[in-house]
């Protein structure tokens, strides 16, 4: 279970980190992750983001789902679904920078206001985080927040198993409500049900992994998605989901469907429904995806900023396996 070291925070909550007790206002020195549990500061977190909009809507997009997600934490009878769910700030500080780190199960977002050339706090605060089982998938940061991430890598001697490059598309919310969707004869389109969609999605995902059930199913319950089904049959053909730093994500047409503009047709119409939210609607892109970028230049979205996913290896020598239903 992912951990950091020297943890403070205002009450206990089920969390998949271990916490001690702790001045928040420590010296540079002897720096430590504060955890942020009040849905307001988080709000309030998330607002300074909104400057020179959009340069940093990457962050906002991120927070706005996480804070979303705490919501209904707090509405549900049961938290196993959100017990591996904790967000990060470096001495209690996030009002300087903006600077926060999420842990959802072995998952890892980071952000801040200031670039690693800026700013060390975003590479000290990553740093204090515990690295052992299982790693982490850091994901979808910015590349100015690159140095950061790798100087941890290199500090801590990480064996990486992926570090991939994805493009950042980018369309704003009233150019997005302008997309038509035009879906073809002997097609539908409507919201995924993760009841009758989550194993398939997550079978055929070239991201499958372990633990990756889990987020598929939530994804589907929780964000904003579309699917397209055959008429006759209500065989689901292609799908797209919003992941949880806000962008569009695990776009795919099944193989014998493909060449029939599915994938144009379930990316816009997911789109569409994130833009009738009020929000802009962010997609990354692997660089060598060729047929997928040429699909979001055809959209018009425009590329604005490059973001990675890297994932560590654990560095205790186990096997990594994730709980089922964590």
């Amino acid at each position: 279970m992912p951990a950091v070291a020297a943890v403070t925070t205002a009450a206990p909550t089920p969390s998949p980190v271990s916490s001690s007790s702790s001045s928040s206002s420590s010296p540079s020195a002897n720096s430590q992750l504060t955890a942020i549990s009040e849905i307001s500061e988080l709000h309030q977190l998330r607002d300074l983001y909104r400057r020179d909009w959009p340069t940093h809507c990457v962050g906002y997009y991120c927070l706005c789902n996480f804070i979303d997600w705490l919501e209904r934490r707090q509405q549900l009878s049961s938290v196993a679904d959100m017990k591996n769910l904790q967000i990060f700030t470096l001495d209690n500080d996030w009002h300087s920078d903006g600077l926060f780190l999420v842990v959802d199960r072995y998952q890892l977002f980071i952000n801040s206001l200031r670039s690693s050339v800026e700013s060390e706090r975003l590479a000290k605060a990553i740093s204090l985080l515990n690295w052992n089982w299982p790693g982490f998938k850091v994901s979808s940061f910015r590349e100015c927040h690159r140095p950061a991430v790798l100087s941890v890598v290199h500090e801590k001697q990480l064996s990486l198993e992926y570090d991939s490059l994805t493009l950042m598309y980018y369309k704003p919310c009233e150019e997005v409500l302008k997309l038509p969707i035009n879906c073809p004869d002997g097609f539908l389109l409507r919201p995924l049900n993760a009841a009758t969609d989550a194993d398939l999605i997550d079978t055929l995902w070239p991201n499958h992994h372990q633990g990756s059930r889990f987020l598929i199913k939530r994804l589907i319950e929780w964000n904003v998605n579309m699917g397209v089904y055959t008429k006759d049959s209500n065989e689901l053909v292609a799908w797209c989901l919003r992941l949880q730093g806000g962008f569009l994500g695990a776009l795919q047409v099944k193989e014998n469907f493909k060449r029939r503009g599915l994938g144009s047709v379930v990316a816009a119409a997911t789109a569409r429904r994130i833009a009738e939210e009020g929000d802009d609607v962010m997609a990354l892109v692997n660089e060598v995806n060729l047929a997928s970028r040429g699909m979001f230049d055809k959209l018009g979205f425009k590329i604005v900023d490059k973001c990675y996913w890297l994932r560590t290896f654990p560095t205790s020598d186990v096997e990594r396996m994730w709980p089922d239903g964590e």
